[in-house]
């Protein structure tokens, strides 16, 4: 077992097997049991954004009053018990998204705010990965790019569908690999070596685990134990999910499926799919194995059918039409956030939770399907460490900054990193914290 170098991971170690390196969450007796002489820290600020294509029913998107008392739009009804947590953000835009075709060019620059090229694919390095590569070395894993939809290939009006496919760009010409697979998302916190998948992550560091365990305090070792469980749970998953017939939502209408199961481990059922994928990135939030992630749930343009929710339309055509069935897919897509919010609400670090310790921006492309990108969905969730409060409604439609870059200011801030400026904002967005 050894302890993080940096400062910041002082109550962190890290739990090693053959194959195997498996970060610890938050205990507060780790250092005396490990380093007594390093200064304790406060556990750090995660950075996360999660992404859904197409906007929001364009009548029941919306957010009014304070605190306990704040008024919900339908959409919004599962977030309800977590309404204190969350500013909701009304009017900010990206403008260079407004100046070419429509879905793809409103995704590529979601997190950047820069022009987008034409039919060779050049935008700017999103708020996301610039943190990573100025501050992600202080975590195993500088940042988490997870996705629920594999990329587009192809053109719309000549221009490249990998736009609408990526929220998540290393550099202007390159999007940050997306892991849609749960099984390869775990293994990229807590394996070591490739191919290496005979013994399960928790027998492979039992024996480090049981002489940390001894040094614990009674309250810690409970943590650690229903940490330990948790991991070996989500395992047990995602091995049993590539063991499905076949993934996504299609039903095999013969006897056996014509065609071989998908061996990458995808879920068949979407609700379990994307849940598995929420876990994964709670788990990559609880051990420190980073502290910026981004979730893309489904791409802009997105076609597919959540006939989980007994709809039979597809995603693109619900955004266009503004039926009924659009309000309980958007419902769904909420539904995640507060799924997230009480997971990271249950787990205490120090006087705060992981919510508390977390900033969550949810955003899409357009505000509704008609294309209307002039004001873009968000909002916040968590509480950036101390430092956001939630229970808000802000309104930029009409103020002279309404930039959503001037946003990422704030997140990078909160995130660790202070910059002068990003994109196009030299300024951060007045009235947020």
């Amino acid at each position: 077992m050894s302890t993080a170098s940096a400062p910041a991971c002082s109550r962190r170690a890290v739990l090693r097997g053959v194959g195997v390196s498996m970060a610890l969450p938050w205990l507060e007796s780790l250092p005396r049991a490990v380093a007594a002489a390093t200064a304790a820290a406060e556990a750090p600020t995660r950075t996360l954004v999660t992404f859904t294509g197409m906007g929001f029913h364009s009548q029941h998107w919306w957010a009014k009053g304070e605190g306990s008392a704040m008024e919900l739009g339908r959409c919004l009804e599962p977030l309800a018990p977590w309404r204190e947590k969350m500013v909701f953000i009304r009017g900010l835009w990206n403008e260079q998204a407004n100046k070419s075709a429509i879905h793809c060019m409103q995704t590529g620059n979601m997190l950047s705010g820069a022009p987008l090229a034409g039919k060779e694919v050049r935008t700017g390095v999103s708020f996301d990965q610039v943190m990573a590569q100025k501050i992600g070395d202080r975590t195993k894993i500088p940042s988490l790019v997870l996705g629920c939809e594999d990329t587009v290939p192809g053109l719309q009006d000549g221009l490249p569908l990998l736009y609408g496919s990526h929220i998540s760009w290393s550099s202007p010409v390159s999007p940050t690999w997306t892991e849609t697979r749960p099984a390869l998302a775990f293994d990229q916190l807590f394996r070591t070596e490739r191919g290496r998948d005979d013994r399960r992550v928790v027998d492979a560091v039992l024996e480090d685990a049981r002489s940390l365990e001894r040094r614990l305090s009674a309250s810690d070792r409970l943590r650690f134990e229903e940490y330990l469980g948790s991991v070996h749970e989500i395992e047990g998953r995602i091995k049993r999910a590539g063991r499905e017939p076949v993934a996504g939502d299609w039903k095999p209408t013969l006897a056996a499926p014509d065609r071989e199961r998908p061996a990458d481990g995808i879920p068949a059922e979407l609700p379990e799919y994307w849940r598995l994928m929420n876990d994964v990135l709670l788990l990559a939030f609880r051990t420190d194995t980073t502290r910026i992630a981004t979730m893309k749930y489904c791409n802009d343009a997105s076609i597919l059918v959540h006939t989980h929710l007994g709809i039979r339309d597809n995603h693109h055509y619900l955004a266009h039409t503004q039926p009924e069935s659009l309000i309980a897919l958007n419902q769904f897509f909420t539904s995640q956030l507060a799924y997230l919010c009480e997971r990271m609400a249950a787990v205490q670090e120090g006087e705060r939770t992981l919510l508390d310790n977390t900033a969550i921006m949810h955003c899409s492309s357009m505000l509704h399907g008609n294309h209307d990108a002039k004001q873009l969905p968000i909002l916040l969730l968590g509480g950036a460490g101390g430092r956001l409060k939630g229970g808000r409604a802000l309104d930029y439609l009409e103020a002279p900054n309404r930039r959503m870059c001037s946003l990422f200011l704030h997140m990078m801030d909160w995130g660790g990193l202070e910059l002068d400026s990003f994109g196009d904002s030299t300024e951060r967005l007045p009235g947020v914290v």
